[in-house]
């Protein structure tokens, strides 16, 4: 009974536009993000530098699986688009450290402000290259 009710929600869940369940999911995945950052850098005192490498950890495993099925339904090889996935997430963690050194250090923005705008940045940058690197499907 419960699996035929998770299959009816999963039939209706895949009847959405891919960019939809980018949306929902990705949210999920941000909010999820943003908040254990705030809960490290806010709540814990957490230096901000040592939060971000913490949080990259716990929510890109989170982030790569959601994606990779309730995002793009890829069935392609686990190993090689976890890695690939890991790939984008790494290079955004760069980029993150470099944007708030930037914000953070040089221009003294805080620290939970500098990361949000960050988020709302690279929201899109994540969504395509997951699109055509990470979980691209081959053409048929």
């Amino acid at each position: 009974m419960i699996i035929g009710l998770y299959r009816k929600i999963e039939n209706l869940w895949f009847a959405w536009p891919q960019k939809l369940r980018f949306l929902l999911v990705g949210g999920f995945n941000t909010v999820f993000s943003y908040s254990l950052f705030v809960l490290m850098v806010a709540g814990l005192g957490i230096p901000y530098q040592a939060a971000i490498a913490v949080g990259y950890v716990i929510s890109t495993n989170v982030s790569i699986f959601t994606m990779r099925y309730y995002v793009f339904r890829s069935c392609g090889n686990l190993r090689r688009e976890y890695a690939k996935a890991f790939g984008v997430y790494l290079a955004t963690m760069f980029l993150n450290y470099v944007f708030m050194y930037l914000t953070v250090d040089v221009w003294s923005v805080n620290e939970i402000l500098a990361q949000g705008i960050y988020t709302v940045i690279i929201t899109v940058f994540t969504y395509l290259m997951h699109k055509y690197f990470s979980f691209r499907q081959p053409a048929r």
